[in-house]
């Protein structure tokens, strides 16, 4: 059975000193939880010197390996998108490990760059997902963009931020020229969809009915909510089953979720209008859970519909989730 994670990050996003900040804001709740920060008073760089491998560059070659290990065999990487407007201050990928042969000054201006030298790299194991900010330098940008990094750097599909690069999905001005462009050139665009544990994002543009217009307006948009729209899972739902070219990605949401929790949402999916053959593995790697630990909880989903008593997750249905969805909306099949 052919596993593909269809959500991963890679690189860095942005410099040392304002990947650091985000990194806190994202990591601090699961850390308080969890015992690695202070549970109650407020922490300190003192708190964060054992956990400094947080804020090192994500390593592709550790990251293959990793996938490898719990017997998947491809993954999407994700550029992220180009900010420097945000409390966050310069976010977006940059390489600075040095691990492509991306000439030059380091640069956000150059994430899918660098994001592209890495599906040149490792070919077999990669496929690329670009990443445009119509806040960055404009929409007009934002467009060419769209076009240079499929058309020159042939990256397979497009991310999209709304939430952390402050604009609304179903803005007409900013966010419905990509869409047409996506559309016209027959692309897959990933929309992260739901909350975030970075404090400085904004939740008002993280609403998967904010998608809902999207569809009508792009009928044959082919668009791929992340994360389910969590914690708005059935308003996810109920969004994805009106547009027949929309798809779930479950990155995050498998590693949030029981295994329970996990089977009942896609029972869920089908009662509602949600075949399983619209909903699509993934990570959102890396997180704090390994990646064997995340496919096995997944790959042993029908232990619950047992104990529940429930209809089983068909071989059919589960080989749709775990890869020919994905490579089917991206052409790839």
């Amino acid at each position: 059975m052919k596993i593909i994670d269809c959500h991963t990050h890679t690189l860095s996003s942005g410099t040392r000193e304002y990947n650091r900040r985000f990194l806190k804001d994202l990591c601090r709740p699961h850390f308080r939880v969890t015992g690695l920060l202070p549970y109650i008073e407020e922490d300190d760089e003192g708190d964060w010197e054992k956990l400094d491998w947080l804020f090192e560059p994500i390593d592709p070659e550790r990251a293959i390996a990793d996938h490898k290990k719990a017997g998947v065999d491809r993954m999407m990487i994700l550029a992220q998108a180009p900010s420097k407007y945000t409390e966050y201050g310069l976010r977006g990928t940059i390489d600075l490990a040095g691990v492509t042969d991306v000439p030059g000054e380091q640069t956000i201006s150059k994430n899918n760059e660098y994001v592209a030298a890495l599906v040149r790299k490792y070919p077999d194991q990669y496929i690329g997902f670009g990443a445009v900010n119509p806040r960055y330098r404009g929409i007009d940008a934002a467009v060419v963009e769209l076009e240079r990094m499929i058309g020159d750097f042939k990256l397979t599909g497009l991310k999209l931020y709304p939430m952390y690069d402050y604009y609304s999905p179903d803005d007409p001005e900013l966010a419905f020229p990509i869409f047409a462009k996506a559309e016209e050139m027959g692309i897959p665009v990933t929309v992260h969809m739901g909350t975030s544990t970075a404090r400085y994002t904004n939740l008002d543009f993280a609403r998967p009915a904010l998608l809902d217009i999207v569809g009508q307006k792009f009928p044959n948009l082919k668009l791929i909510m992340a994360h389910g729209g969590l914690p708005w899972l059935d308003e996810g739902i109920s969004v994805v089953a009106r547009h027949p070219n929309f798809y779930i990605d479950l990155s995050y949401t498998c590693v949030i979720l029981s295994r329970e929790e996990l089977f009942r949402y896609l029972d869920r999916c089908k009662r509602w209008g949600v075949p399983l053959s619209r909903i699509c593995w993934g990570t959102d790697y890396p997180l704090h859970e390994t990646v064997q630990t995340i496919i096995e909880r997944f790959l042993t989903l029908n232990e619950e519909a047992k104990r529940l008593n429930a209809p089983l997750i068909s071989n059919e249905e589960m080989e749709l989730m775990l890869s020919g969805n994905f490579l089917r909306v991206c052409n790839l099949d």
